[in-house]
C-alpha cells in the first residue's frame, strides 16, 4: 500500500490531565502515515484521485484544537478515527501525537502515543426464518449502512435454504454481506447483536428458529478465539447456506486457517455428488441430512459431504502407516524409533486410529494412554497431504472424540506461540494450529511442557467428562514416563503448571 506522510505538524491545543494544561494550552506535534492507493493519481496527475495532504493537515489541526481531552491516547484515537471517516481513500493511518511540554519533572525530549487504525474488510452471513424474512435481512443491511463505522461493499442475493442442525422449523432466507469496518471483531460482534435484538432475536433453542441471525465469517486475515467469538467462523467451510451466497460476492477470498478460497471450499463441499442444482442440494439436506454436534462444531454428514470413518488399527497396520507417512508429515526430531512405539503398545499404553473414506486412508492418529485410562496424549496426528484443506482434520478429531469415550480427556501439545523472539511466520503458523484445535473443541490448559528443548502449551479436549482445569502436570508426567522411561524423562523433559 502506498503512503502519504506528514511529519511534525505543530498544533497548539489544550489537552492534559491538569487544569493548567486545559486553560493555558501547549504545543503538540503530530506525525501521520496514511496508507492509500496513489497509483491512479500519479499516473493521471489528478489531485482528485488522491488524498490532499494539505486538507488533511488543516483538518487535523482544526480537530485537535476544537476538542479537549485529558489523555493524548484519546487525542490519537479520536483524531485517527476522524481522518478515516473524513477521507474515504485512506485505508489505514498510523498516527503519533507528541507532547514535548508534558508536566514531567525530569529532563526529557518528548512523550508520545502512536497508534495504527484502519478499515477492515469483513464478511458476514445473515439468515432469517421467522416473520417477514426479507424485511429482517434488508433491515440488517440498512442498519449497517447507517453506521458511519461500517461501509457496506456488496450484498449477495437472498437464497432459500433448508434448516441446519436437526431442529424442525421453517426454511431460511440466507445471504452474505461484505463490508469495511472500523470496529474491532469484538466491537463488531456487539454491533450485530444490537441489530439482531432490534429485530426481536431471542436465543432460546440451539440451531432453532430466529428472526435474524448475523455471524462474522471472516475479518481480513484475523485468527482469534475467545469465549464469545471465533474468527474465522469455526464451521463456515461445512455450510452450504454460508458458502453459496459468499461465493457470489467473494469467490477468491481466502480462509486464513485452511488456506482455501471460498470457491475451493464450496467445490469441496459439493464434491460428494459433483456439481448439482441448488434445489437438489437442498432436497438432499432435507431428506437425507443428519446433523450432529461434534467437537463444539456443526458437522453435517450428508450426501454432499465427504464421509470418513474411524478404524482402530492393529500394531502391524499402525507400523505400516508410521513407516510410510510419518517421515513425510513430521520433522526428523519428532520421529521416534518404531521399537519405542512397539514397547509401549505391548504394555497396552499405545493406540492408533486410521480415518478412511471407504477403504482409502485420509488421516491417522497415534495416542499414548496413562494406566488410569484418564488421559490420552495425541502423539502423532496428520492428514495425508493429498487430502489437506478439505475439513478432514476437524472431522477426524470429532470421530476420535466419539470413539475414545472410556477416557476423560485428549491432551494435545501445541508449540508455544507466546515465546519471545519468534519470527512472524513461525508465530502465525503456531497460532493457526492453536486456532484449528480450538475450533475443534479443545481448550487451553494451564500446564506447559518442554520436550527436547521444544516448548509446548497444553490443550485439552474433553472426551467423557466436562472439561476442568485439572493440574495436567502429574498426568502428563505419567504418560511420558510410559513412553520414554524415567531416565530419559529426567534428562529431556520439564513439565510445569502455570
Amino acid at each position: 500500500m502506498d503512503q502519504i506522510i506528514i511529519d511534525n505538524l505543530q498544533i497548539y491545543a489544550n489537552h492534559g490531565v491538569y487544569r493548567e494544561e486545559n486553560e493555558k494550552g501547549q504545543n503538540f506535534y503530530v506525525n501521520a502515515v496514511m496508507e492509500t492507493d496513489t497509483g491512479n493519481a500519479g499516473t493521471l496527475d489528478d489531485l482528485n484521485l488522491s488524498t490532499n495532504y494539505g486538507e488533511v493537515c488543516v483538518f487535523i489541526n482544526q480537530f485537535i484544537k476544537e476538542h479537549t481531552y485529558r489523555l493524548i491516547e484519546t487525542v490519537a484515537e479520536r483524531t485517527a478515527e476522524a481522518v478515516l471517516l473524513r477521507f474515504p481513500l485512506v485505508r489505514r493511518i498510523t498516527l503519533e501525537v507528541r507532547k514535548p511540554e508534558a508536566p514531567v519533572p525530569l529532563p526529557f525530549e518528548s512523550v508520545s502515543v502512536k497508534i495504527t487504525r484502519g478499515w477492515h474488510r469483513t464478511y458476514l452471513s445473515c439468515g432469517s426464518n421467522m416473520g417477514e424474512r426479507q424485511a429482517h435481512l434488508d433491515g440488517a443491511v440498512e442498519a449497517l449502512r447507517k453506521d458511519n463505522k461500517c461501509r457496506v461493499i456488496k450484498v449477495s442475493d437472498w437464497i432459500v435454504t433448508a434448516p441446519y442442525g436437526g431442529v424442525e422449523q421453517a426454511d431460511f432466507l440466507n445471504g452474505a454481506i461484505a463490508l469495511d469496518t472500523l470496529y474491532t471483531p469484538a466491537m463488531l460482534l456487539e454491533k450485530i447483536h444490537e441489530i439482531e435484538y432490534a429485530h426481536g432475536r431471542e436465543r432460546k433453542v440451539h440451531w432453532g428458529p430466529r428472526t435474524l441471525d448475523l455471524d462474522i465469517l471472516l475479518y481480513e486475515d484475523c485468527i482469534m478465539h475467545t469465549d464469545e467469538l471465533t474468527v474465522p467462523h469455526a464451521d463456515m467451510h461445512n455450510r452450504y447456506f454460508v458458502l453459496k451466497p459468499l461465493m457470489q460476492i467473494a469467490p477468491y477470498e481466502r480462509h486464513p486457517v485452511l488456506g482455501s478460497c471460498v470457491r475451493e471450499m464450496y467445490d469441496r463441499l459439493l464434491s460428494g455428488t459433483g456439481a448439482v442444482e441448488d434445489k437438489e442440494i437442498q432436497d438432499k439436506q432435507e431428506k437425507d441430512g443428519e446433523c450432529e454436534e461434534k467437537c463444539g462444531k456443526d458437522i453435517c454428514e450428508t450426501d454432499v459431504m465427504i464421509k470418513i470413518h474411524a478404524q482402530q488399527l492393529t500394531f502391524a497396520q499402525a507400523r505400516e502407516i508410521y513407516e510410510t507417512y510419518a517421515q513425510e508429515d513430521f520433522p526428523p526430531e519428532e520421529i521416534k524409533p518404531v521399537s519405542v512405539i512397539e514397547e509401549t503398545w505391548n504394555r497396552g499404553n499405545y493406540h492408533a486410529y486410521g480415518f478412511y473414506e471407504g477403504t482409502t486412508l485420509c488421516a491417522y492418529a497415534f495416542l499414548v494412554a496413562n494406566e488410569e485410562k484418564r488421559v490420552l496424549l495425541l502423539d502423532y496426528f496428520a492428514v495425508l497431504k493429498a487430502r489437506r484443506g478439505q475439513g478432514i482434520g476437524s472431522r477426524a478429531l470429532a470421530l476420535l472424540r466419539e470413539t475414545c469415550t472410556e477416557w476423560n480427556a485428549l491432551v494435545i501439545e501445541v508449540e508455544d506461540d507466546e515465546l519471545p523472539g519468534l519470527d512472524r511466520r513461525t508465530r502465525d503458523m503456531r497460532k493457526r494450529r492453536i486456532s484449528f484445535y480450538t475450533a475443534s473443541g479443545c481448550q487451553m490448559n494451564a500446564a506447559r511442557s518442554r520436550l527436547w528443548s521444544v516448548d509446548y502449551r497444553i490443550m485439552v479436549m474433553p472426551l467423557s467428562d466436562p472439561y476442568a482445569q485439572w493440574c495436567m502436570a502429574d498426568k502428563l508426567h505419567a504418560v511420558y514416563r510410559k513412553l520414554y522411561g524415567e531416565d530419559i524423562l529426567r534428562q529431556h523433559f520439564a513439565i510445569t503448571a502455570r
